[in-house]
């Protein structure tokens, strides 16, 4: 009984810090553009901006003459920055160059929440001894860290910096806010590792991080311990991989409102 509240305890320490890692690295990637950068953006690239995530629609008064808009309309014009990868909403973006998706998949490697993803990767591992099983000692400690880095680092190289250039997809994220219903937001952030859009804003399935996680993984041979080298490890290790994804955008998703609130991110 001890021991099982013990790692009910430890789990919920791992989970706060991943909560707090990914706030802090969504209100920096959102701050990332000035408000000068975005005003040029905006002005300079009007006629070239891809339309928004479908928004609900404002309805007019027919006998005034007035036609419907959308949400996104009502609220002040901006343009998101290139080096953007989660979009807020309303935010107009511009069609990202393959040469731009490079860079912006090896920008988001040395953001804060790709080392807090890291830490609290290897650190959970840790704690429960799982996958990779390095065992629990102090080295064992810096391997975990290591083989978590690699593993990020590839997956977010392969799925931005190459397949998606490849794919013509768009990597970035499309933050819906709370126009939408929690459950259609929740549905939305679940499915965005197997839906994405492309770059001219079409549905499509996300290829790109579908075929990138597996690569990723694929590589992940060449520097796990041989007892993780098998096909059931191995297909764990994909789909956790997938399911941190999710959860990664489900807190994205949400944690905008709480960012607003600590003057951390825009008001929208």
């Amino acid at each position: 009984m001890n021991s099982q509240k013990i790692s009910r305890m430890q789990y919920g320490y791992i989970l706060t810090a991943a909560l707090m890692c990914m706030a802090v690295a969504n209100a920096q990637i959102t701050l990332a553009a000035s408000p000068e950068e975005t005003s040029a953006q905006a002005d300079s690239n009007s006629n070239s901006a891809l339309p928004d995530d479908p928004g609900s629609l404002v309805p007019g008064d027919a006998s005034d003459g007035v036609k419907a808009i959308t949400r996104q309309q009502v609220r002040a014009e901006r343009m998101a920055s290139l080096h953007m990868k989660y979009i807020p909403p309303g935010w107009r973006v511009r069609e990202l160059p393959p040469h731009d998706k490079v860079l912006l998949g090896l920008r988001d490697l040395y953001n804060p929440y790709a080392v807090g993803s890291i830490v609290v990767a290897a650190s959970y591992s840790h704690l429960t001894n799982g996958q990779p099983n390095y065992g629990t000692n102090s080295g064992a400690y810096g391997e975990r860290v290591g083989a978590a880095f690699l593993r990020d680092s590839t997956q977010g190289i392969f799925t931005d910096a190459v397949f998606a250039p490849l794919m013509h997809e768009d990597p970035r994220y499309y933050v819906e806010g709370p126009d939408y219903s929690i459950e259609h937001r929740a549905v939305y952030a679940l499915t965005r590792p197997f839906l994405t859009r492309t770059d001219s804003g079409r549905a499509t399935m996300n290829g790109a991080l579908l075929l990138g996680y597996a690569g990723s993984t694929a590589l992940s041979y060449s520097y796990y311990p041989q007892v993780d080298r098998n096909f059931h490890d191995t297909a764990a290790t994909f789909g956790g991989s997938i399911g941190g994804a999710a959860l990664g955008l489900i807190i994205t998703e949400f944690g905008s409102p709480l960012l607003e609130k600590m003057h951390l991110a825009p008001s929208r």
